[in-house]
């Protein structure tokens, strides 16, 4: 799984960098939430929507992918810039044992069901997110952060299956002291 390096106090164009690895287990979802939010704080008008998105990539992790299964991780990372930029990552540990990759896909809601609302949610929520492969795969260079909905990005037909990073991009209007002062501040 990914490391976290924390701070560069060099470097002054971050105004968050926080990440986390938890355990792949439903009931950390809730501290995956709070997490997130103990981060958002400087951030109140997007605090809400990355609540909720990290939520649903952390479950989706879970339910979908050997993250959830015994032993798994999910990491989480926030990045946060001066430009007003917040850039939220969940890793997840690929396919599980035995069973087909999964695909993330943004359906209109089936209102017969009560689930299948999140990505849609999540897609309402961002400026923009997508699917990546973690470990590069093919043509993961020439695509960078590609959104989901880019029409030559088929993820149905590539050959990778290892761990994934879903990600996602929100807009803030809130500029935070860039993460070095803050760090300076805090001591």
């Amino acid at each position: 799984m990914a490391q976290c390096d924390g701070v560069d106090d060099d470097v002054g164009i971050y105004t968050l960098r926080a990440c986390r690895t938890f355990a792949g287990a439903a009931r950390e979802c809730r501290e995956a939430r709070l997490w997130a939010r103990r981060h958002m704080r400087p951030f109140p008008d997007v605090a809400d929507a990355v609540e909720l998105v990290v939520s649903e990539f952390f479950g989706n992790a879970v339910r979908h992918t050997a993250s959830g299964q015994p032993g798994g991780t999910v990491f989480v990372s926030l990045v946060g810039l001066v430009s007003g930029a917040l850039h939220l990552e969940v890793h997840d540990e690929g396919p599980r044992r035995g069973a087909p990759r999964t695909t993330a896909r943004v359906l209109a809601p089936d209102l017969e069901r009560p689930d299948g609302r999140g990505l849609f949610l999540a897609a309402a929520l961002t400026k923009e997110w997508g699917r990546l492969p973690l470990h590069g795969g093919p043509g993961y260079a020439e695509r960078g952060y590609t959104s989901i909905f880019d029409p030559d990005l088929d993820h149905e037909t590539s050959d990778y299956v290892g761990p994934m990073i879903t990600w996602a991009e929100f807009s803030t209007s809130f500029r935070a002291a860039p993460a070095s002062a803050a760090a300076h501040h805090a001591g």
